[in-house]
C-alpha cells in the first residue's frame, strides 16, 4: 500500500485534470447524439471535446515544473490542437473503405487519403521544441489548402474549419515561440 503523501498542488492538479476529461467526453457523447453529417454544432461540440480530452490526458500525465496554469495551457494548446487536427483529418481517410475495391487499392487510397494527417504530424514533430517552424508552417498548410479547396464542391465549413484551424494552430504556436523564455524557464 503506498502512503506517500500527496501534495495539495498534484491534488488539484489530478482532480483539474478528471474535470477536464468528464467534459471532453460529453461533449463527445452530444456531438455523436446529434451528428457530425453536415451539422455545425455537431463538429465543433466533437472538435471542442477532443481538444479538450486530449488537454485533460497531457495535463494530467505531462510535467508541469514551474508553470503557472495559463504558461501550462499556453504550452500545450497548440500541441494538444494539433494532434486533435490529425486525428479528425485522418477520419476523412476511412471513406475509402466504402468503395468496395480491393486490398492493395483500398490501401494505397488510405494511403494518400492520409498524407494530410502525416504532414500536420511531422510539422508538429518539428515544431515541437522548435515553435516558429510550427507557426510559420501551418499557416502557410492553412494558405495550400485554402487555395486547393477554393472551388472544389466541399461544404460551407469545411474550408475555414480547417484553415482556421491551422491558423489557430500556427497562431498559437507563434505565441508559444513569442513568450519561449517564461515557458521553457519555468519548465
Amino acid at each position: 500500500m503506498d502512503t506517500s503523501p500527496v501534495l495539495p498542488e498534484e491534488q488539484s492538479r489530478r482532480k483539474l485534470s478528471y474535470v477536464l476529461l468528464a467534459i471532453g467526453c460529453i461533449l463527445l457523447v452530444i456531438a455523436f447524439l446529434i451528428g457530425v453529417s453536415d451539422n455545425p454544432p455537431g463538429i465543433v461540440s466533437m472538435l471542442v471535446g477532443f481538444f479538450i480530452l486530449v488537454l485533460g490526458i497531457i495535463y494530467r500525465f505531462a510535467k508541469s515544473g514551474k508553470r503557472k496554469p495559463a504558461q501550462q495551457l499556453l504550452y500545450w494548446a497548440p500541441r494538444a490542437l494539433c494532434i486533435v487536427f490529425a486525428v479528425l483529418s485522418s477520419l476523412f481517410a476511412l471513406d475509402v473503405f466504402k468503395e468496395g475495391q480491393g486490398f492493395w487499392v483500398t490501401a494505397l487510397a488510405l494511403l494518400m487519403h492520409l498524407i494530410p494527417t502525416f504532414l500536420v504530424l511531422i510539422v508538429l514533430a518539428v515544431s515541437w521544441r522548435r515553435e516558429w517552424i510550427g507557426g510559420v508552417l501551418f499557416v502557410v498548410l492553412a494558405v495550400v489548402y485554402l487555395v486547393w479547396a477554393w472551388n472544389k464542391p466541399f461544404g460551407w465549413l469545411a474550408i475555414p474549419l480547417i484553415s482556421g484551424l491551422l491558423v489557430l494552430i500556427g497562431a498559437l504556436f507563434l505565441l508559444n515561440w513569442y513568450y519561449r523564455g517564461e515557458l521553457r524557464g519555468a519548465s
